[in-house]
């Protein structure tokens, strides 16, 4: 139907995700490979982190149905209530349609809050629909709700109207055996023409179906999160103009290794663990993740820790140093043990004292994979106080002094900038790139909260410099997450076929390290290190 034209439209950033079929207080109902439902939660808010990479901000999220796996199985409802509780604590309106796999719609729609017919966002008209089943896996648009379209352009002449529902409507999916589409489709899809709907969109075919126009009308399936690669889309709405971006979590990437990331021993860490860790990292395409703890947050109990003031009074740290176990230290050692594996390293994030000694005592200096040096603090450097130029000076004199150690990465390079309410300062890129590349150490590229700069890696890889990989995981929705640098890496004149001579790989200069089965301790391969692995 033809309906007056709405200038100045605002454009609608939408988060579309369909078919995650979670399951964790309830057992999972499919084997095949590739479904893992068990990452449902993690997966939805990895989502929004992408998003969040990409410089979105949703206006929404459309769910698209199948949010647990069996809702008839015990634990079900409380798996439901997961997904739910996930969507909304985004602060993001959720628009979503009921799944054959979510059981009593009625409830699924007190869970979301979103019952089925007209919803208004924006400038923009939702209609969700609860198609009903007829047995057989046949399903119906109730005949009441055939005419919901016409109702919609009526009441809301001139904005862009959008359909939702969990059974795809076009095109015809061409398998013997699919009876998926509604009956009475054709009524649906000739209703939608004549309202003249903009956009409908679907789930429930795990392989999804690419947006196209049929009548004016863009059909989009979008494929199943909780199958890899776990893809999603990103549908941009302004007017009736409408664009429909697929994005797959999963990368397809060779040679990816996380070699920072953190663990349920950290105090920053809100949802961090190693064996969460390795499987979600594992599901994303990492081949190899490093543990790197906090020796800070190791040795010392929170608020000594968060004082800093272990950086300027050495009876603090030979305290902690000549107790049995260091802290938490030994603790770290035997939980890293447990999961050391070809592809699961361990090593430690550290720091300086004040003196330009490492915050490292002398018994744990040995057996690890990997040390990723960082600068957190800089005594005597106050946000609001500091110049520009003080700040530059006194994190040179920090960089050279933490290079004089045997640290194989500079972890998030100039972040104390940022943190301290500075401006990078992009002048060092070269010079900084030239300290690392004379010590041979790893230039790292980390997006939790900090934004990596292409051109300082730029330099980087002119002056054949190694750049390492961090996801600095602390929730483990951070976990695998490489899209942003990846993103740098090519903005940086790399190219991500050659990722295994461009990357660090724990090990490569001086050897992989192994457990020692009688000591239940990290100790160094000599079969690898004479290898050369």
């Amino acid at each position: 139907m033809d309906n007056p034209p709405k200038k100045d439209f605002v454009a609608s950033e939408i988060l579309v995700v369909a078919d995650p079929h979670f399951t964790n207080a309830a057992s999972p109902s499919s084997t095949k490979p590739g479904c893992h439902t068990r990452l449902g939660q993690i997966l939805l808010r990895k989502t929004l982190l992408r998003m969040r990479h990409l410089g979105v901000k949703p206006d929404l999220i459309v769910l698209l149905g199948d949010l647990v796996d069996d809702a008839e199985k015990t634990g079900a409802q409380e798996d439901l209530q997961t997904m739910a509780g996930e969507a909304i604590k985004s602060g993001i309106q959720v628009l979503a349609v009921p799944g054959n796999h979510d059981g009593d719609p009625v409830r699924f729609a007190q869970l979301l809050g979103c019952a089925p017919g007209i919803h208004t966002v924006g400038d923009y008209v939702f209609l969700v629909f609860h198609d009903e089943p007829l047995g057989g896996n046949r399903y119906r648009r109730p005949f009441d709700q055939l005419d919901l379209p016409a109702r919609a352009a009526a009441a809301h002449p001139g904005k862009p109207i959008i359909a939702l529902q969990h059974n795809p409507l076009h095109p015809t999916i061409r398998t013997s055996k699919y009876p998926y589409h509604l009956t009475n489709r054709a009524e649906v899809m000739a209703g939608y023409r004549d309202a003249g709907v903009c956009l409908s969109l679907s789930g429930h075919y795990h392989a999804g179906q690419a947006a196209h126009a049929v009548d004016g009308v863009t059909y989009a399936t979008a494929p199943a999160l909780g199958e890899a690669p776990f893809r999603f889309l990103h549908v941009r709405l302004e007017g009736r103009n409408v664009q429909v971006q697929e994005h797959a979590l999963r990368h397809d990437v060779p040679g990816l290794i996380d070699n920072h990331t953190h663990t349920e021993l950290s105090y920053c860490g809100t949802t961090a663990s190693i064996a969460d860790g390795i499987r979600i990292s594992q599901a994303m395409g990492v081949e190899t993740i490093c543990f790197t703890e906090h020796s800070f947050q190791l040795y010392f109990e929170r608020e000594v820790a968060w004082s800093f003031a272990w950086q300027t009074d050495p009876a603090l740290r030979q305290a902690v140093w000549s107790t049995p176990g260091c802290g938490r230290m030994a603790a770290y050692r035997r939980l890293a043990a447990g999961f050391r594996s070809a592809h699961v390293r361990a090593g430690l994030e550290v720091e300086l004292c004040a003196d330009g000694s490492l915050l490292l005592a002398p018994q744990d200096a040995d057996g690890w994979d990997l040390l990723v040096g960082a600068i957190h603090e800089i005594p005597g450097l106050q946000k609001g106080t500091t110049t520009q130029a003080e700040a530059e000076a006194l994190f040179l004199r920090e960089v050279e002094r933490l290079l004089a150690h045997p640290i194989d990465v500079l972890a998030h390079p100039f972040r104390i900038f940022v943190r301290k309410g500075l401006h990078p300062p992009v002048h060092l890129y070269p010079r900084l790139a030239d300290l690392l590349a004379d010590r041979n150490v790893a230039a790292e590229i980390n997006f939790h909260t900090y934004q990596s700069e292409p051109e300082f890696f730029r330099h980087c890889l002119a002056r054949g410099v190694k750049i390492s990989l961090a996801s600095d995981a602390h929730d483990l929705a951070e976990y695998g997450e490489f899209a942003p640098h990846l993103r740098v890496l090519e903005a940086a004149g790399a190219s991500l076929a050659d990722l295994r001579h461009i990357l660090l790989r724990p090990g490569s200069a001086g050897g992989w390290m192994e457990v020692d089965p009688r000591s239940q301790v990290l100790a160094p391969s000599r079969k690898d290190h004479e290898k050369g692995v």
